[in-house]
């Protein structure tokens, strides 16, 4: 297997067509291509060879592929939350650019298909000298696919469980100017549904690049992906009993309704421009925006089941609309030059990344069904809950359900509650790195950075009445604005320091501390001044090995983070009080809160010997709070969802590269696992009530001993998958 660079893409990163599942060059960690021996830092890839392999066709499952990376189901069937070394990871690069937020705050919902990118990178522990703000938990990059300087035309068509069918066309090849100007054309197409019932998904995209050579020195790159997806999802999972038993439900279960939607329509633009100045040296500039408009209407059930009577599950309602605007932005200047007889090397850039979600609209809850009796709240929860007013949360029956019942028909849309015209956030970032040699063997690698971070939102709340406030107004006319800014900015001290010394030529031990910032200025003082940010370090050491002449890449690592400052309650000036919308007081910041996170990571990706091929890896981390004010909870793990020991393989056998002939030449056979140790989820639950159930919903008054706390466990598995591929011909398998 080759490592990079033999497929004829301008992009040196590229994986596609080697066959390889390691990479000679990654960009995340650093803005100029590096070999994964000389990035200090704990860095990973998922490539082009591993994706096909593993059937890897949205970011879900990529991320599902990476090591010490550990998923949580979102709030629907179509979102999830993604962890490492205990904290989430909500940045993601595109081709090394500056990072997009992944963050549902500004409306955006990532549906990422990876039909268009050519693999996939990341970055585990703290990204902020590049990367400004953010959790410690690391940073993905996707490479998108580029141009080839040949003809390349590719046809990929799927059948699976469930009704699963996907088709994928990618063609490649000069278009002009002898080769000067080339282009790509990615169009995919899926239609699928799930083990559980009437849950659906529906997505077309289309995703076109080009690039020219404007001259030998001057590379231009520009292109659109545009997608849509309509989604009949499942929204806020299933009940449980009461005391927090588990129902036995058949895993078929999803007390869905075929008019649940949520349609999502995205488009991307993006181009950039790379020019090298001289032989040592390049200038580059890009720019991505992306715009997303998505709406979405769901019915979910909502309560817990009396084991005395079965009852206690109604149906609510979530109706809404969201629309998002990302603009990222980066230019930055590389190269090396010769000092005291060794070769060193600077990268200076600046970026900015803007998140708009002016446009959200927030709706009054569904009024679903006409005969339900008036809801009477849950003990211990809200006071009140969607449709109680309007008796509409007819009781689902969650062991006998029945999607048709007349009670479940589609509700007309609701009243319009809040509109927001200004909800933006942005970052400017601007850095300075430098990786010195003193001498043959030892490296200095060191930056500054400066980061700002600014936010304003103006929420409008909406009439539904015209009396009260709304006196004298019409339905739908604004009865009050509530505006809200605030900024920080920082100049990152001590700066990021990493170490690395050169055993060998092929051996190289590291290591380095990174800063952290995570914004909180959402939370301000008694007398109005956003509280300064999260802070932090992240303690990093390991040794790399590039075996096999850059084949095969292992690597072992050991870190330490520590989080502090976080906001808490002044007790002086009572509960929490919102002030506008997103802004809270009045808060002060806690010096004697603290997280840690700690653990070491173990990775080998690449060829062990010709037509063996591997990426395994395991991580261990434990991560607990630390500091009195935390209470009981001083001592626990803050993420205790998190597996302590999370171990993935992939491994292919392929008998041509290994030599053998005939028909078994034609076959490649591969094998692996993805396993974990348990987690688990703790808090309170009722477990004796007292009274007599309401009739319909079979809600109970909790006595008041009746509380008792709950840990809800996911039993340590492992997950095992297997793969023969069979080559029908040099052009088809």
């Amino acid at each position: 297997a080759g490592v990079n660079g033999i497929n004829g893409s301008r992009d040196i990163t590229a994986t596609e067509g080697t066959g390889s599942f390691t990479s000679g060059a990654l960009t995340v960690g650093s803005k100029a291509p590096q070999s994964m021996e000389d990035v200090p830092l704990s860095v990973s890839v998922l490539t082009s060879e591993r994706m096909q392999q593993q059937n890897v066709t949205d970011f879900t499952s990529a991320m599902r592929q990476l090591p010490g990376i550990t998923l949580q189901q979102g709030a629907s069937s179509i979102e999830s939350s993604f962890y490492s070394r205990g904290f989430q990871v909500t940045s993601i690069q595109v081709d090394g650019g500056p990072p997009l937020s992944a963050s549902s705050d500004y409306g955006f919902y990532p549906q990422i298909d990876m039909s268009i990118y050519d693999h996939v990178e990341l970055l585990r522990g703290a990204a902020g000298q590049f990367n400004g703000y953010g959790d410690p938990g690391g940073t993905v990059n996707l490479v998108r696919k580029k141009p080839l300087d040949h003809a390349q035309y590719t046809l990929e068509a799927q059948v699976a469980s469930w009704n699963n069918y996907r088709l994928v066309a990618d063609a490649t090849s000069p278009i002009g100017l002898d080769g000067a100007l080339r282009g790509r054309l990615v169009m995919t197409y899926q239609d699928q549904q799930y083990f559980y019932d009437i849950a659906k998904d529906n997505k077309t995209l289309i995703y076109g690049i080009a690039e020219l050579d404007a001259s030998p020195t001057t590379l231009l790159t520009a292109g659109v992906n545009h997608s849509k997806q309509n989604s009949t999802p499942w929204f806020q999972g299933l009940p449980r009993y009461l005391d927090g038993g588990d129902l036995n439900l058949p895993r078929s279960t999803c007390l869905c309704f075929d008019w649940n939607r949520w349609n999502f329509d995205t488009t991307e633009l993006f181009g950039g421009i790379e020019q090298k100045l001289a032989d040592e040296w390049t200038a580059k500039a890009n720019v991505t925006w992306t715009r997303q408009n998505s709406m979405r209407k769901l019915g979910y059930s909502f309560g817990a089941v009396n084991p005395t009577n079965l009852k206690g599950t109604v149906l609510n309602g979530s109706y809404g609309g969201f629309a998002s605007n990302q603009l990222a932005a980066e230019a930055t200047i590389g190269g090396a030059f010769t000092l005291f007889g060794q070769r060193q090397e600077l990268t200076a850039g600046v970026s900015r990344s803007r998140n708009d979600g002016s446009g959200r609209r927030s709706f009054a809850p569904l009024v679903i069904g006409t005969s339900a009796a008036p809801y009477q709240p849950y003990p211990g929860g809200p006071s009140f809950y969607p449709g109680s007013a309007n008796g509409s949360q007819p009781p689902i029956d969650v062991f006998d359900f029945d999607p048709s019942n007349p009670l479940f028909t589609e509700p007309r849309s609701s009243l319009q509650l809040n509109y927001s015209p200004v909800l933006l956030s942005s970052q400017t970032v601007a850095y300075l790195n430098l990786r010195l040699t003193a001498f043959d063997n030892l490296h200095l690698m060191t930056g500054v950075r400066w980061s700002q971070f600014k936010s304003e939102r103006t929420t409008e709340t909406l009439c539904r009445t015209t009396t009260g406030s709304c006196l004298g107004k019409q339905i739908g006319d604004v009865y009050m604005t509530q505006v809200s800014n605030y900024s920080s900015s920082e100049f990152s001290w001590p700066p990021t320091v990493t170490l690395s010394y050169d055993i060998t030529k092929d051996v190289t031990a590291y290591v380095g501390y990174t800063d952290i910032y995570v914004s909180q200025g959402n939370f301000v003082t008694q007398d109005g001044t956003p509280l300064d940010p999260v802070t932090g370090s992240n303690w990093e050491g390991g040794v790399k090995w590039a075996a096999r002449g850059g084949r095969l890449n292992l690597a072992a690592s050991l870190y330490r983070i520590r989080k502090k400052g976080f906001a808490i309650l002044d007790s002086d000036y009572g509960p929490q009080e919102q002030i506008s919308p997103g802004v809270s007081c009045c808060y002060l910041k806690d010096a004697n809160q603290t997280l840690i996170s700690q653990g070491f990571d173990l990775e080998a990706t690449g060829e062990i010997m010709p037509g063996w091929q591997l990426a395994a890896s395991y991580t261990f981390n434990e991560n607990k709070r630390q500091g009195s004010t935390f209470g009981d909870e001083q001592g626990k793990s803050f993420l205790s969802i998190s597996p302590k020991h999370l171990y993935k393989l992939w491994t292919t056998y392929d008998f041509a590269a290994a030599g053998h002939k005939g028909v078994l030449g034609d076959i490649s056979v591969s094998g692996g696992l993805n396993g974990q140790s348990s987690g688990y989820v703790e808090g309170e639950v009722c477990t004796i009530f007292e009274g007599t159930p309401n009739p319909i919903t079979g809600a109970q008054t909790c006595a008041d001993d009746g509380y008792t706390m709950f840990a809800f466990t996911v039993p340590a598995y492992v997950v095992v998958s297997a793969r023969i591929d069979y080559r029908i011909s040099d052009n088809w398998s």
